[in-house]
């Protein structure tokens, strides 16, 4: 009883990790970051997938939810189908697979059979003698097993990669982001970016800096480096922090309402300063003017 328990245990805490991963892939993977690459405690991949199956009931959104319910119905439906059906293409694949080796083997053999060296010969013919497959003995136990734990990984695979693209598009809006509302305040000349606080119309000096790679990508990022609160409220562009991880801040400018669906916000990476100059502000909301 306690070794199916544990087995038990073990086969919950790998779909649960399975799932958080592919969530975090499919999450950053929108703002073009590789999860591979971020510094991500073990832990929050076990805790995410309560995000994926249940949502954010606080806000009574149980779409999520609901989604979940139905995949599952579907899959405990198809279940059955699905797994002769895979047995059955795996049993065909494998006969398919061994004629062609013995097809293979007997153009060896009779090549083989040229060479004038019997012992050669023989000691090579040895290597192409395959026994024949008992396709009666296999364990169709293991191999159902195989398929309904593969079948069960591809429910979690799209449950987890739908609600990460579903939240990171989410997050990337500015009406409907849920991520704070950052300010980064650092000296003057410190960063290729910014304004200075008291005049917003003087561009940072950049006579200093170099730069390597797309040019335009960075003017652009110079034109909204900072929250416009003169622009309607559903055009503003509000810096918000991703997420913050081993002494760098991941922030980036939100998407406006009228934003193209096909687009993602680019991310700034600050490198934390251990002399203390910079200063973080976050915030849930941005203030009014």
């Amino acid at each position: 009883m306690l070794g199916k328990i544990a087995g038990l245990l073990s086969f919950l805490g790998i779909g649960l990790y399975f799932t958080g991963w592919i969530y975090r892939w499919a999450y950053f993977g929108y703002f073009q970051l590789e999860v591979t690459s971020l510094d991500l405690p073990f832990e929050s991949f076990l805790i995410v997938p309560i995000q994926v199956f249940f949502g954010n009931l606080a806000t009574g959104d149980l779409s999520t939810l609901f989604r979940t319910i139905w995949i599952a119905i579907a899959s405990f439906i198809l279940l059955p189908i699905i797994v002769p059906i895979l047995f059955h293409l795996i049993k065909f694949s494998t006969q398919e697979l061994d004629k062609i080796i013995k097809k293979l083997g007997w153009k060896l053999l009779g090549w083989i059979g040229k060479i004038k060296r019997p012992k050669i010969t023989r000691n090579i013919q040895s290597f192409f003698y395959f026994a024949e497959i008992n396709y009666q003995h296999y364990d169709q136990a293991l191999i159902k097993e195989i398929v309904v734990i593969f079948w069960l990984l591809m429910t979690l695979f799209f449950l987890g990669k739908t609600q990460g693209n579903i939240d990171a598009i989410q997050d990337a809006y500015n009406e409907t982001s849920s991520l704070p509302v950052v300010t980064l305040i650092t000296p003057e000349n410190q960063l290729p970016l910014g304004r200075k606080i008291r005049d917003l119309t003087d561009n940072p000096n950049i006579s200093n800096f170099r730069i390597i790679g797309d040019i335009e990508l960075y003017k652009e990022l110079l034109e909204r480096d900072y929250n416009d609160k003169t622009q309607p409220k559903s055009l503003q562009i509000i810096w918000r922090l991703l997420f913050d991880t081993d002494g760098q801040y991941y922030i980036f400018p939100s998407l406006p309402k009228n934003a193209p669906s096909n687009v993602s916000p680019p991310v700034v990476v600050i490198q934390q300063s251990d002399r203390g100059e910079y200063t973080i502000i976050l915030s849930p909301e941005a203030p009014n003017p």
